[in-house]
């Protein structure tokens, strides 16, 4: 059998680990440090207290704290500006996955020339990043270990990631402390972002004997510790295992891929600026359901091992629905407000984000998404 496994960053996790950030940057040859957060965390006691840990390491830092929840190519090429003009040589992302995407993108463009659009695509990057040191405040993307940085390019309307193998991180902080002022309606969609991650990864076409268990096993964590997390965002044990299994399905995506979830949900990021988390949420239960037929052996393991119980594939995927309501998700996209005449130019968006269909368990036609898209209205 042929296959490859990747894990690529150091781990460090538990309560208090974001202590361990200056030494994490000095062992990684730090000395002038570009630090992306978002634009809230930047205005927490945060933002000094990583200046101070930084500064107490010797390490010089410049903040870039213009992060929206779904940046776009000027926000990312203005941050590029800053760390060359400062010639920074290594880059810390903390936040959700937009700031992390962001200090990933930094770090290949310092080495780089050029903008962020250049790079869009697959394997663009001709030259090595500089390190990267990723700490998730949310628990969702995975972007501490995956190799994509994605970005709207906004006169256009689209969202599309720089793909390398440069842009897998050296180093992640998961201190599940850093995740305790998280939102109700943050937690729900990053998580389910992340339950998005696994379930279609283990569900891929590259998907490996290695690659599936980290994926259920991801599954496993965030079904149960999910809805603890959003109903109590002060139990750390649920948001360390929320984070862990962030980790985890991060690890599957970067193995085996995403499939047309995350093809379907990408146009509704860049024509409506729905979160990315809460896209695919929507979506998942109408794409699974779409593909059932094909899907129905896997989707019973993966009941049986959520639930501990035989059922039905139909039948899963209706708990799955019951615990998105239970999280605030939306039902549908008319929920979000988006239009029904929207559904040409959603197919058209879809069909160019083409990976991700690649790896789906079916081939999908134009006819196979628009139905999709109805449904899910």
């Amino acid at each position: 059998m042929k296959f490859k496994f990747v894990c690529s960053p150091e781990v460090i996790s538990g309560k208090g680990s974001f202590e361990t950030l200056g030494e994490v940057a000095i062992n990684l040859g730090g000395k002038n440090a570009f630090v992306v957060i978002d634009q809230v965390l930047s205005k927490t006691p945060l933002r000094e207290k990583t200046e101070k840990i930084l500064e107490n390491h010797g390490i010089k830092c410049v903040i870039f704290d213009k992060i929206s929840s779904e940046p776009t190519t000027d926000t990312g090429n203005e941050a590029c500006a800053l760390a060359r003009k400062h010639n920074c040589d290594i880059t810390i992302g903390i936040g959700g996955g937009s700031s992390l995407d962001t200090a990933k993108a930094v770090a290949g463009l310092i080495k780089n020339p050029g903008t962020i659009e250049d790079y869009q695509g697959i394997d663009k990057l001709k030259f090595p990043s500089v390190p990267k040191i990723m700490v998730p405040t949310t628990a969702g993307t995975g972007s501490e270990v995956t190799f994509t940085a994605v970005f709207i390019r906004a006169s256009e309307k689209k969202k599309a990631g720089i793909n390398s193998k440069y842009l897998y991180p050296e180093a992640a902080i998961l201190d599940p402390l850093l995740t305790l002022s998280l939102p109700p309606s943050v937690t729900s969609s990053t998580g389910m972002d992340a339950f998005c991650h696994a379930i279609e990864s283990y569900l891929s076409k590259k998907a490996t004997f290695f690659s599936k268990p980290v994926s259920m096993e991801a599954m496993k964590l965030i079904w149960k510790n999910l809805p603890v997390a959003f109903s109590d965002g002060n139990n750390v044990e649920a948001r360390e295992h929320m984070l862990y299994a962030s980790f985890l399905a991060g690890v599957g995506l970067a193995n085996a891929g995403v499939t047309a979830v995350h093809s379907l949900s990408y146009p509704l990021g860049g024509l409506f600026g729905v979160p990315h988390g809460v896209g695919n949420a929507v979506l998942l239960p109408f794409v699974l359901e779409s593909t059932l037929p094909y899907i129905k052996n896997s989707i019973e393991e993966i009941a049986q091992s959520l639930t501990g119980e035989k059922m039905d594939a139909t039948c899963f995927i209706k708990q799955l629905k019951n615990l998105e309501k239970s999280l605030g998700i939306p039902e549908s996209l008319k929920n979000l407000d988006i239009p029904e005449d929207s559904i040409p130019v959603l197919i058209e968006g879809a069909m160019q984000v083409k990976v991700p269909l690649e790896n789906h368990p079916v081939t999908l036609t134009e006819k196979d998404i628009e139905h999709i898209y109805q449904s899910a209205f």
